[in-house]
């Protein structure tokens, strides 16, 4: 999201109080600062007038019903060079949220992104606004995880943690398991075995989307004493 306008007010909140309102970035400091959207900016700037250090970015736009200003995002955190850099805490317009660490204005490093509509959570790694390195993925409706590790914003290898009922640990394709694999259920029994897709059909072009692909266990026996 852009946080920067071509036109603002500017008021100083470290100088003197009776300092007056500004309309460019006059000094290093902090400020607050109206954009002519009713978007704000408050805190620090360096000589460059780039934001640097902390400060806070309120995204606001008009409301449908009344007219008056309204946030409707917000960024807070830390900024160098102009940019989010550090961490810091992003609320989207859809409710999503992000904590963690950014770099170049994308979310990079070590951070917690909270999805607002189906409440599923991802900690761990990011590279330029994607997932990539080690995670878990907590899916909000049954609160099952993919723990392990991601590339390019998909899931590649790990346990796939099926609440109450096992887990499996294997690798990943597309976001689904694919080839060899092991379940590890509740109550300790384990079964290896593999994930496979099942082969394309003659009629199939390559619009078609690939068919799931279905487990294939090795059989497990139990003994009762006689």
């Amino acid at each position: 999201m852009g946080d920067d306008e071509a036109e603002y007010k500017v008021k100083y909140l470290d100088g003197d109080e009776d300092e007056e309102e500004m309309k460019w970035i006059a000094r290093a400091g902090k400020a607050l600062v109206t954009y002519a959207n009713g978007c704000t900016y408050e805190g620090d700037f360096n000589g460059e007038k780039q934001k640097h250090g902390n400060g806070k970015y309120s995204w606001m736009q008009p409301d449908e019903e009344s007219g008056e200003a309204k946030k409707v995002a917000s960024y807070e955190g830390a900024y160098a060079d102009g940019k989010k850099n550090g961490l810091g805490k992003m609320i989207f317009p859809n409710g999503d949220v992000y904590f963690g660490e950014w770099k170049e204005n994308k979310m990079d490093g070590e951070g917690t992104y909270t999805y607002s509509k189906t409440k599923d959570v991802y900690s761990g790694a990011w590279t330029a606004g994607i997932k990539n390195g080690k995670g878990c993925y907590e899916y909000g409706g049954d609160k099952s995880k993919l723990n392990g590790v991601w590339e390019q914003g998909s899931f590649v290898s790990g346990d796939w943690v099926l609440d109450g009922a096992g887990v499996y640990k294997g690798s990943f394709a597309n976001g689904k398991p694919s080839g060899p694999g092991e379940f590890t259920f509740a109550n300790g029994v384990v079964q290896t075995g593999e994930y496979a897709s099942p082969p394309a059909g003659e009629d199939d072009d390559e619009d078609t989307p690939p068919a799931d692909p279905s487990w294939a266990g090795t059989p497990i026996y139990s003994t009762v004493a006689s």
